[in-house]
């Protein structure tokens, strides 16, 4: 399954925040049974054409795949994957990460992928 999500948000400190990125990409997975094989990585960068507003991106790499934030702070807009092998709820993940980003306008696509199984 692969979840990808758009949104604004209502409060755009929130997503400036580099810890509330850092604690939602430590805690989540676990909220959707899934398992992080690493510390979640996330970095604040300056494009030139936006300097007076760093944007952050965040990920963990989950034994199922991996999870994703990109925040564009200039458009109060924030895009989100949730790539996994393993099975979990879309529509609950869509709730949960409405609330926590407190997204507004947001829309998300689902596409099944098909599990590779090694023996």
């Amino acid at each position: 399954m692969h979840l990808i999500i758009d949104g604004y948000v209502r409060d755009p400190k929130k997503i400036q925040d580099k810890e509330f990125i850092y604690r939602f990409l430590d805690t989540y997975p676990s909220q959707i049974k899934m398992t992080k094989v690493s510390s979640p990585q996330v970095s604040q960068h300056v494009r030139a054409s936006q300097s007076n507003h760093p944007g952050i991106s965040g990920f963990v790499l989950l034994a199922e795949s991996h999870i994703s934030i990109h925040i564009f702070p200039e458009r109060s807009y924030v895009n989100i994957d949730i790539f996994s092998c393993g099975d979990f709820d879309p529509e609950e993940a869509m709730k949960t990460i409405e609330r926590e980003f407190g997204l507004i306008g947001a829309r998300s696509y689902a596409i099944n992928r098909p599990h590779a199984d090694v023996e």
